[in-house]
């Protein structure tokens, strides 16, 4: 599965995430574990570049921590874009952190306008632009609402930490053109291969 780098770095992870609740406390202790795993680029292999081709995008899981253990449920993935691909604006429902690998992508926060009192119905506007390359490290709060999209010319390579399995979670895809919400499609995933 993982090299023993990344095995230590899940070790560490579990360390900072065990009893503690505050999703902001939790992300200022595993941003400086995520920045330090991605310096160092010998844990990458070639399985991790691997495309699904109708989804845009691969994800390998590195670790999937088990819900109620001691890491809270945590989970460890790299995702590769496709060059010209990305994913619609959505949200985590947990917390997470980001680190570019290779390549650039770029991550658009949206503001949520309404109150998201009528269901199915949801009102965003832009609010920022973060270009994730090599050395750059994005964090996301549980109610966080961002789109990914990687506009060179060749694949995108990050780092993905959430405090929770997504696959897990009820979360929402939206279309801020047609102003609509709706449950975000699972995702395509595969195992990291063991080394």
């Amino acid at each position: 599965m993982a090299t023993s780098m990344v095995d230590r770095f899940i070790d560490e992870v579990r360390a900072a995430v065990a009893g503690a609740s505050d999703p902001a406390a939790v992300v200022d202790r595993v941003v400086p574990l995520t920045r330090a795993l991605a310096g160092d680029r010998s844990w990458i292999r070639p399985e991790f570049y691997e495309i699904d081709a109708d989804q845009g995008f691969g994800i390998v899981v590195l670790h999937e921590e088990p819900d109620g253990g001691p890491g809270g449920g945590f989970l460890v993935e790299t995702i590769c874009w496709a060059p010209g691909r990305g994913v619609a604006p959505h949200d985590h429902r947990t917390w997470g952190v980001v680190a570019g690998l290779d390549g650039h992508e770029i991550n658009v926060d949206w503001r949520r306008l309404d109150d998201g009192r009528v269901a199915g119905r949801a009102e965003l506007e832009k609010a920022t632009e973060t270009v994730v390359g090599p050395g750059v490290v994005k964090t996301f709060a549980p109610a966080d609402i961002h789109s990914v999209r990687n506009e060179s010319d060749r694949p995108s390579l990050s780092l993905h930490v959430y405090g929770s399995n997504l696959a897990k979670l009820d979360r929402s895809e939206f279309n801020p053109l047609a102003g609509t919400e709706a449950p975000c499609p699972k995702r395509t995933k595969r195992p990291a291969t063991a080394k």
